[in-house]
């Protein structure tokens, strides 16, 4: 991104979203459109304010549920995840001696972030919304999930990091059970009955 210093906070966020949009579209050359400065870096936890209304969104489909929701939890999390991530991943690229496009991968995976969790949240709710209680709904859910959290993260991971493909599983692996661990760990301390009804689905998944 040139003379990113002198456009207004809503163009560089539409920039950077367009330069993680290049990422979702497999482009080998997604990094070039990003802000890679160290100012970039600082500004791309910006992302996390997009996350927010599409959180309240879903948060209102799933209002009328009889389980109980993991609200606050939930919110934490996504006010949370970005930067404590980067702290995590920092000390994680160091440990695997792949730590010299650190801050790339942070810019990329931030912006990245709030893009695909958009995009995700509405589909989701979309297909729900058309096909309830379908199987058919599930399926179309669970690829669009590995896509966005699977591949293109993995192809992310590959491009900012640039490291081999094999190297850029074992990153994304960590990287979901990190947060997949953190999340849960909230919920179990923040809100606990969201976590027994958890638990309990888990433990008696439907026929």
């Amino acid at each position: 991104m040139s003379d990113e210093k002198q456009i207004s906070p809503l163009n560089y966020i539409l920039y950077s979203l367009t330069a993680a949009w290049k990422l979702v579209q497999i482009n080998p050359r997604a990094m070039e459109y990003f802000d890679l400065s160290s100012d970039g870096f600082w500004k791309s936890f910006w992302a996390v304010a997009l996350i927010i209304p599409v959180f309240v969104l879903n948060l209102v489909y799933v209002s009328d549920t009889e389980t109980p929701q993991p609200i606050v939890s939930s919110l934490i999390y996504l006010v949370t995840a970005l930067p404590v991530t980067a702290v995590v991943m920092y000390y994680f690229t160091r440990f695997l001696n792949i730590s010299d496009h650190y801050s790339s991968m942070i810019i990329a995976y931030n912006w990245l972030s709030a893009l695909t969790f958009n995009i995700v949240v509405i589909v989701t709710l979309l297909v729900i919304t058309i096909f309830p209680a379908s199987e058919m709904a599930g399926i179309v859910i669970m690829i669009i999930r590995f896509y966005f959290g699977g591949y293109v993260a993995w192809f992310m991971y590959t491009k900012s990091l640039r490291i081999s493909g094999w190297l850029a599983i074992g990153v994304l692996i960590f990287e979901v059970i990190f947060n997949y661990t953190y999340q849960i760990m909230l919920m179990r301390y923040i809100d606990a009955d969201a976590f027994r009804a958890f638990l309990e689905q888990f433990n008696n998944p439907p026929a």
